[in-house]
């Protein structure tokens, strides 16, 4: 965990200010009910992963091991994979409300939010060793399944994708690193995933409106 300890030195105070963002986004899924709603939780997703993969991966990974251009390169990609998907004329809707789908979404994100770095002290560990939320690949990842499961009408698997290919490939960074706390990552994989297949033919049976543009 002494990869964990030299980076939460390295970014400090950011580990506080990346919540803002968070809230921003809290506020977006609140809200819901306006086109541009929709693009900007995608660009301040998209705005996160591109952080992690240039202040973890390339400035603090790469001088412990190669794997950490590979881990850089694919953080950054997925930023701008969030960053094109803002940019179409109609982006997918999301939005928090009293159902099912929400309560999933909740569920997932508040495991990233708080059930993530808190493992870290469950586990025994304290600051600098612990991973801090927002800036760790870990958080970042629950935090997008979260918000993609809350979707409308359904989640799309092609937005689970990134974090989905994250969480999946954990097994390697807990066999390798020892990064218990990515334990996590699995389980809320499989959920996302599940949610996406039980709710996917809500796309086929909606309104053209509910497709293409909002479910107001």
């Amino acid at each position: 965990m002494g990869l964990a300890a030299r980076y939460n030195e390295y970014i400090e105070p950011l580990q506080i200010l990346i919540y803002v963002p968070t809230l921003l986004i809290f506020v977006l899924l609140l809200r819901g009910t306006k086109q541009d709603t929709s693009r900007g939780v995608l660009l301040l997703l998209g705005a996160e992963w591109a952080m992690v993969g240039v202040l973890f991966f390339f400035n603090i990974m790469t001088g412990a091991h190669w794997i950490g251009y590979l881990g850089g390169a694919t953080f950054l990609l997925a930023g701008l994979y969030y960053a094109v998907a803002a940019s179409y004329s109609f982006p997918p809707h999301f939005r928090w409300r009293r159902d099912n789908p929400s309560l999933v979404s909740l569920l997932i994100t508040a495991i990233g939010v708080v059930g993530y770095p808190g493992f870290s002290w469950v586990l025994g560990r304290e600051y600098p060793y612990v991973t801090t939320y927002g800036l760790m690949p870990g958080s970042v990842t629950l935090l997008t399944m979260g918000v993609m499961v809350s979707a409308r009408p359904a989640p799309r698997l092609w937005l689970l994708l990134p974090p989905l290919l994250v969480a999946f490939s954990s097994v390697l960074t807990i066999w390798w690193w020892k990064l218990w706390e990515d334990l996590v990552l699995l389980p809320m994989a499989v959920l996302a995933l599940a949610a996406w297949l039980k709710w996917r033919s809500k796309l086929q049976e909606a309104p053209t409106k509910d497709t293409i543009r909002f479910d107001f």
